[in-house]
This record gives structure tokens, C-alpha cells and sequence, in this order.
């Protein structure tokens, strides 16, 4: 059995946050670190061709991506964008968009192995392989794009009860 890849700094416990900006920043991130390791999972399975496993894991990570996503378009980005992340290099409909392609990408997976069930042939395993290497890039250059530009931004200029609202409000908060 392969290890979890290490990407990505160790995840923070998400489930106890507090409303310091560091703090802020480590527990919205240490949500994508719970989504790697989902889709590590799903990976996992579909090296070992268990197709049923995969589409169950592939099932856990959309909802709980599609989640974060929403607390993100809802609760997060209209925050960013009222206080002058449009401003930036980094402006509210580049996440909008990355949001979109992050869906359509988990979208074309279910399809894929959808096909993948019915014919379980070696070709399509590593089409799928490749079209979820593009995936991770984009997740990848989303994850430090926030990490590096949404949330410290927001964690600079929302006070403490902003924070604590915007944790609050979230639909996942990591498992």
C-alpha cells in the first residue's frame, strides 16, 4: 500500500478553530489537505481496480468538495470582494472560474468511471490517470493561490467575529 503524498504542509486540526488570523488562514487550508486525502483514497482504489471502491471514494470527495466550494462561493469570496480582492492579481472570478473547472473535472471522473465499470480496459484506466494529473495541477495551483493570496487577505482585514462567523458558517468542516 502506497503512503498519502506529501504535497502539501501537514494538515491543522480543522474541527477546533479559533478566531486569530493564523489561526483562520491554517483551518481553511487544512480543509484541502482532508481533500487530498480523499482523493488519494480514490486513487488508491483505482490502482487496485476496484472500481466500486473508487466511485465510493470519488462520491466522499465530491461532496465534500462541492461543499467546501459553496462555503468558499457563499461565505468566503463575497467577504474578498467587498473588501478589494478584485484588486489584486487574484481577483474573485479567477476562483469562481477555478471553482467551476474543479467541478466539471470531478463531473467528467464519474463518466469516466462509469465506462471504466463497464469495460475495464487498461487504456481508459490511464486516460483517466492522465485527466486526473491535469486535475491535481489546477487543484494544486488553487490550493496556492488561497493559501497564499485569498486567505491571508481576508485573515489581514476581517476581524475576529467575521472569522468566527465565516468558520461558523461552513457546511464541512474536515473529517
Amino acid at each position: 500500500m502506497a503512503n498519502a503524498p506529501a504535497a502539501r504542509q501537514p494538515a491543522p486540526p480543522v474541527n477546533c478553530p479559533t478566531a486569530e488570523p493564523e489561526s483562520f488562514v491554517a483551518t481553511m487550508m487544512g480543509l484541502h489537505e482532508h481533500l487530498d486525502l480523499h482523493f488519494f483514497r480514490h486513487q488508491q482504489a483505482l490502482l487496485d481496480r476496484d472500481i466500486e471502491r473508487a466511485t465510493a471514494h470519488l462520491a466522499a470527495y465530491t461532496t465534500r468538495l462541492f461543499d467546501h466550494i459553496h462555503d468558499e462561493n457563499t461565505h468566503v469570496l463575497p467577504l474578498y470582494q467587498q473588501l478589494g480582492g478584485d484588486r489584486t492579481d487574484a481577483p474573485t472570478r479567477l476562483f469562481l472560474g477555478e471553482h467551476q473547472k474543479l467541478r466539471d473535472f470531478v463531473a467528467d471522473f464519474g463518466m469516466r468511471l462509469a465506462v471504466l465499470r463497464a469495460e475495464p480496459a487498461d487504456r481508459l484506466l490511464l486516460d483517466l490517470f492522465d485527466r486526473q494529473a491535469t486535475f491535481k495541477n489546477l487543484s494544486l495551483h488553487h490550493d496556492l493561490r488561497e493559501r497564499h493570496g485569498l486567505y491571508p487577505f481576508l485573515a489581514a482585514r476581517l476581524s475576529g467575529e467575521q472569522r468566527r462567523a465565516v468558520l461558523a458558517a461552513r457546511r464541512w468542516s474536515g473529517d
